[in-house]
């Protein structure tokens, strides 16, 4: 899929200027280069990958707790 994300990527246009701390961009930089893409295409799978919707866990944030009375 790397191939098809890359293709992708130069139908877009919408840029973004982003701050972030030295080491960060660094640990970006060696990520993109060990999966041998574009920092900018690692960028996009990573935010992709953090926007898609996250299955429910079973109810756990309906759960009751305290001391219920009979």
């Amino acid at each position: 899929a790397p191939a098809e994300t890359e293709a992708a990527e130069e139908a877009l246009s919408a840029r973004i200027t982003l701050r972030l701390p030295e080491s960060l961009k660094s640990r970006i930089e060696a990520s993109a280069a060990a999966r041998r893409v574009s920092v900018n295409t690692w960028l996009v799978q990573a935010l992709t990958r953090a926007l898609e919707p996250r299955p429910s866990t079973g109810g756990s944030s309906h759960r009751l707790t305290g001391y219920g009375r009979n």
